[in-house]
């Protein structure tokens, strides 16, 4: 099967592989979801979209017959990948490149054509963050990060590179690609490691110092705890890094980095403690069952809630109930 897209955006290629091979589509807000057709393949394709000019998609494909892509990249596009298993073929002006599994890939396209191979009967299954350079600027904690940024452009401009398999790098793809997580939750937690995952590759790729202490002001404290006053009252709802960047003031590379320095926890760690600890308020005082604590604090799949809860406390929230009401009864 031969495919042609014209890339003229982050996220029109999505989009169009969607279109051209008839996928069923499921979505929300943020998250698209698609299934193809028998004739063409089995399994599924979860594009989480960040914000405008940043995606991170998990496509899990085997293709009936060869599937061939002729992409023009006509936007400027910056994109970290990993392969967990599958062999991708890429041919660009002149250059080729292979990828097998358990492999990372780097690249910044900005007007290629690009000739693109998956083999039938072969499972594909690969992780994607697919931004603008706007949006990868967003990750810079000041001026002389952006400049090592903008070098990783000038570097990897029409070409794509293999980087390095550590075991975090590893550990951060493993997490994205198993996130349980849904709706706001999902996308805080999926930005948040995709963020991981950038500054891993900056380490790898010898721009470690993004993972140096930074420098905070006395008004980059006073940001910082406002910031964890606002997640205190939005966890239900968490908002985005960077809705809470921009009310706070801050870059969102310095609220993320700064938060953990500044509080010893992530803000998507902050969020889930939040949400846990209100949970024991619903059951204990309100006598919440487990459905309704989940609702109450955020989660729209009971699982899920159970989940977090177990590994946060250590039992089932079922088991927390009972033991309550046995308590409640000793003491009656």
């Amino acid at each position: 099967m031969t495919i042609n897209i014209l890339n003229a955006e982050v996220h029109s290629l999505f989009d169009q592989f969607t279109e051209r091979v008839n996928g069923h589509t499921h979505h929300n807000e943020w998250e698209q979801h698609i299934s193809i057709p028998p004739e063409v393949g089995k399994g599924s394709i979860k594009r989480t979209r960040i914000r405008s000019g940043m995606e991170i998609v998990v496509t899990d494909l085997t293709f009936e017959q060869d599937m061939k892509l002729h992409i023009q990249e006509a936007c400027q596009l910056f994109e970290l990948s990993y392969c967990l298993n599958g062999e991708i073929y890429c041919e660009w002006n002149g250059k080729e490149s292979l990828t097998e599994k358990m492999t990372g890939n780097v690249l910044f396209f900005e007007d290629e054509l690009v000739y693109e191979e998956k083999k039938a009967s072969v499972r594909n299954h690969l992780l994607e963050i697919r931004l603008s350079p706007k949006e990868l600027f967003h990750y810079a904690a000041d001026i002389p990060e952006k400049h090592k940024m903008e070098s990783w452009l000038k570097r990897y401009k029409g070409r794509i590179d293999q980087y390095p398999n550590t075991a975090a790098i590893h550990k951060c793809v493993y997490d994205l690609i198993n996130c349980t997580y849904n709706g706001a939750m999902k996308r805080l937690y999926m930005e948040s490691k995709a963020m991981e995952l950038i500054a891993l590759f900056g380490e790898v790729d010898g721009h470690g110092t993004m993972g140096r202490n930074l420098f905070l002001s006395r008004d980059d404290l006073s940001k910082l705890d406002m910031a964890r006053e606002l997640i205190a009252h939005h966890f239900e709802q968490p908002m985005s890094i960077q809705e809470l960047a921009r009310k706070v003031g801050l870059n969102e590379f310095k609220l993320k980095k700064g938060f953990r320095e500044r509080f010893g926890m992530t803000i998507f760690e902050l969020v889930r403690k939040q949400r846990m600890e209100k949970a024991l308020w619903y059951m204990e005082v309100e006598r919440m069952n487990v459905g309704e604590t989940a609702v109450s604090v955020g989660y729209s799949n009971v699982s899920n809630f159970a989940t977090t809860f177990r590994k946060y406390y250590g039992c089932n929230p079922s088991e927390y109930l009972k033991n309550i009401s046995y308590q409640n009864a000793i003491n009656e």
